[in-house]
This record gives structure tokens, sequence and C-alpha cells, in this order.
């Protein structure tokens, strides 16, 4: 049987380290499978509690990888522990298999009824685009030229109460060449 060894690194070793992880990988990052520059590394461990002794899972290096998916790698971990606490045994399912079934799910797409003649999409509610609505400043400046291009008109247009963009209002504000006329919510 192996016996198994805890080396304690200090800072020093960290670039050394990364260096003989980086030549070994040749400068390839682990999860991002493309080519990365030497100082856009970061020298990845797995993160333990204080109060956990040294294991294979906890506290050892794993390897040199990009430090954005680094960053996005302890983000995922961290979120996971947070919402499924500290104690694995209490999950109900591991991070790994989770990221496994995460990238399935993605691939399949999006819900789909269909039909011999249609593909019908939901749209959820938030996607939906909002109604866009007339600035009053954009309005104020129309109506001032409306005024002047059209000065015996008796029917002027008024701001509408919902603030939607109309018909008759989108017309004029392209007459009057005012480009930024509405906002979205």
């Amino acid at each position: 049987m192996k016996t198994i060894n805890f080396v304690e690194l200090k800072n020093k070793d960290i670039k050394i380290l990364k260096q003989k992880l980086y030549t070994q990988n040749n400068g390839i990052c682990p999860l991002l499978k493309i080519p990365i520059p030497f100082d856009k590394m970061a020298l990845d461990h797995i993160h333990k509690l204080n109060s956990e002794p040294y294991a294979t899972n906890k506290g050892t290096v794993r390897n040199a990888i990009e430090f954005r998916a680094n960053t996005l790698e302890g983000t995922i971990s961290n979120k996971f522990k947070r919402l499924y606490g500290a104690d694995v045994s209490k999950h109900p399912i591991s991070l790994p298999d989770f990221l496994r079934n995460l990238a399935n799910y993605l691939e399949e797409g999006a819900y789909c009824e269909t039909s011999v003649e249609t593909m019908t999409y939901m749209i959820h509610p938030t996607e939906v685009p909002k109604a866009k609505k007339v600035k009053k400043s954009s309005f104020s400046k129309m109506l001032k030229l409306y005024k002047i291009k059209y000065p015996k008109k008796k029917k002027i247009p008024s701001y509408p109460k919902s603030k939607k963009l109309t018909k008759l209002l989108k017309k004029l504000f392209l007459e009057f060449n005012i480009t930024s006329f509405y906002y979205s919510n």
C-alpha cells in the first residue's frame, strides 16, 4: 500500500508548480481545451474548510487552468455548497454528476410542442418584449416641429396616457427625424 504525503506549498512554489503543470498540459487549459498563455493561468486547488484535515479532495492542487475558468469553477462549486450545504452526504447529487446532467440539459434545447404542420415554442413572460414607451422629451421636441410645419392644423397629437408608441407617433417621429423617441422597461 502506498503512503500518502501532503506537501504544504509556499507562495514562492506556486509559479514553479504552475509552470510544471502548464508544460505537462502543453499550454492547453484542461477545462477550455485551448492554448492559453502562461500568464493567464491560475493554480487551481480544491478548497477545504479550516477545520478539515488535508485529503486528496481537500486543500490539494488540481491543475493549472485559465484564470477566468478558475473563477467560474470556484463560483459554481461554492454556490453548489451554499445551496445544498457543506455536508456532501446530504446533497441530492454530486456536483460532477449535476454538471454532466446540466451539459446534457443545455444541449437538449428548448421545449417544443410539435404537430405534423407546426413547431410551437413557449416564450417565458420575462422574455416577452415590453411595449415601447414614448419619451416625454422626444414627444415635446416632435410637437414643436409639428406646430412649425403644420401651423394651421387644429388637431394636435397628444401624449398618450398609456405612454405607448402609437403608429401615428412613430410616423411623426420618423418624419421629423427624431430617432431616440422611446424607452423600454
